[in-house]
C-alpha cells in the first residue's frame, strides 16, 4: 500500500477512534468507499479496543517480533502494552549488561512519515528527561526492517488510581504521591516538552527503596514548546483528537490543538487530582462520549465540574467530604479552570500549593469572588439571562409607568 494511502489510513483511524462505538459504522459508511480500506480499518479498531485481528492483513506482512524474538541485542520476553500504532515489550538486555527493559516499537505496516515522526518525537523528549519520577531511554536503534524502537526502564507498576484503592492509601500520603508527579511534570516543561496526556494508566506507581513512588511515562504525543523533538515532519490532523477525554483541557477539545501550552498538563493534573481524591473524574467519560464529538467538545469547554466536596457528598461519602471542603476543593478547582490564565501559572506552583496544604498553610487556591462565579453563570446561560434581563426592563417600566400616572395624578 502506497505511503500515502497509509497516511489517510491513519488519519481515519484517529477520526473513528475519536467517536462514540455506537457511530463508527456509519462514519465508516460515508468516509470508506473503498472496501479493502474499510476492512483494514475496521481490523485496527477491533484490534485497539483489545480484539484479535481475525484474518491476516497485507500491511503485516514480512517477519514479526514477538515474544522470544530477538531485537538487536534484546531479547522480547512479553507484550506489555500496545496502541494504535506501537507495541511495548518486556525484554531481556544481553549485552554489555544483563537486565530486564521496557521495548517499544512500531508495528508493522504502521511506519507511516507521520507515525515514524510522532515516535521519534517521544524517543526524543524521553531523551531529555533526568528526573527521578520519568522513565529513562536507555537505548534505540532500528529492526532489521528499518523500523525504529527505542529502549526504555522498565516500570514494574500500577495505575496511581488503582495503588492508590488496592492499598488504600490515606489522603495524606495520595497528595504527597500526586506533588512528586507535578514535579516530574515540571521539569518536563523545564525541558521544553508538554506532555498532553497525563492520566492515571501513564503515571505508574512503583516501589523504590521499600517506598511508592510514582514514574510519568507514555509521551507519545509530546509537544515541543522551543525546540524540534525530530527532523521529520510532525503533523497533527484537523479534528484528530490528541489526548483522553476525561482528562482533557478546554484548549485541547478544540481538536486542532495548535494554541496548546503547559497549562494544558495544568488541568490534566487537576483531573487526575480530582480522581485521587473523589474516585471519580470530572466528567463521566461514558457518558460524554455518548453525546457525540461536538457534545463533548462543549461539556469540556463549557461545563464546570462539581467541586471534590460536592461530588464527595453525591457518593454518600460524608467524611471525605468534609475533609476536600475548603483548600483542596480551591486547588482543583484552581487547576481545572476553563480559563487557563486563571489556573497555576505552573506544575510547580500546583506542587508548591499542594505542599502548603500539607503543611497547613495558607494556599494561594481560593474560592472564586461572586462577581466572578456572577460572570461565568450569565456566559453559560445567555438565553436565561436576556430573558431576565428583559423581564427587569418591562418591570422598571411598568414601575416607572405607575410613578408617573401617580405623579399626575396628585398635580
Amino acid at each position: 500500500m502506497p505511503d500515502e494511502d497509509l497516511g489517510d489510513l491513519e488519519h481515519l483511524f484517529h477520526e473513528a477512534l475519536a467517536r462514540p462505538a455506537d457511530e463508527r459504522a456509519r462514519f465508516l459508511d460515508e468516509a470508506c468507499p473503498d472496501e479493502r480500506q474499510r476492512a483494514r480499518l475496521e481490523q485496527l479498531l477491533r484490534h485497539d479496543s483489545g480484539e484479535e485481528l481475525v484474518t491476516p492483513s497485507p500491511l503485516v506482512a514480512g517477519p514479526h517480533e514477538g515474544p522470544g524474538s530477538v531485537i538487536g541485542r534484546y531479547k522480547l520476553l512479553t507484550e506489555i502494552g500496545e496502541g494504535g500504532f506501537g507495541v511495548v515489550y518486556r525484554a531481556e538486555q544481553t549485552d554489555p549488561v544483563v537486565r530486564e527493559v521496557a521495548l517499544k516499537v512500531i508495528k508493522l505496516g504502521m511506519d507511516t512519515r507521520d507515525v515514524v515522526a510522532r515516535f521519534e518525537a517521544e524517543r526524543q523528549a524521553l531523551a531529555l528527561m533526568d528526573h527521578p519520577h520519568i522513565a529513562k531511554v536507555l537505548d534505540g536503534g532500528a529492526t532489521s526492517a528499518g523500523r525504529p524502537y527505542f529502549v526504555m526502564e522498565l516500570v514494574k507498576g500500577v495505575a496511581i488510581t488503582e495503588y492508590c484503592t488496592r492499598h488504600d492509601v490515606p489522603l495524606r500520603a495520595r497528595l504527597a504521591l500526586f506533588r512528586d508527579v507535578c514535579l516530574a511534570v515540571q521539569h518536563a516543561h523545564q525541558k521544553g516538552v508538554i506532555h498532553r496526556d497525563i492520566k492515571p494508566s501513564n503515571v505508574l506507581v512503583t516501589i523504590a527503596d521499600g517506598a511508592p513512588a510514582p514514574k510519568v511515562i507514555d509521551f507519545g504525543i509530546a509537544k515541543a514548546i522551543h525546540t524540534r523533538l525530530t527532523d521529520r515532519t510532525l503533523f497533527t490532523h484537523h479534528q484528530q483528537f490528541i489526548g483522553t477525554p476525561a482528562y482533557m483541557s478546554p484548549e485541547q477539545a478544540e481538536l486542532s490543538a495548535l494554541d496548546v501550552d503547559t497549562r494544558t498538563d495544568i488541568y490534566s493534573l487537576g483531573a487526575l487530582l480530582y480522581e485521587l481524591l473523589t474516585g471519580t473524574t470530572p466528567f463521566d467519560t461514558r457518558a460524554l462520549m455518548k453525546r457525540g464529538l461536538q457534545d463533548v467538545q462543549r461539556a469540556i469547554r463549557e461545563e464546570p465540574p462539581l467541586r471534590p466536596s460536592v461530588r464527595a457528598a453525591t457518593l454518600a461519602d460524608g467524611t471525605a467530604s468534609k475533609r476536600l471542603r475548603g483548600d483542596l476543593d480551591w486547588i482543583v478547582m484552581k487547576a481545572l479552570e476553563k480559563d487557563r490564565a486563571r489556573r497555576y501559572d505552573t506544575a510547580g506552583a500546583l506542587a508548591d500549593d499542594i505542599a502548603r496544604h500539607l503543611a497547613d498553610e495558607p494556599v494561594l487556591a481560593a474560592r472564586p469572588s461572586s462577581l466572578y462565579r456572577t460572570r461565568k453563570f450569565l456566559a453559560r446561560n445567555r438565553s436565561v439571562a436576556a430573558a431576565v434581563f428583559a423581564a427587569v426592563v418591562v418591570l422598571l417600566a411598568g414601575v416607572a409607568g405607575v410613578y408617573q400616572a401617580k405623579l399626575s395624578a396628585d398635580e
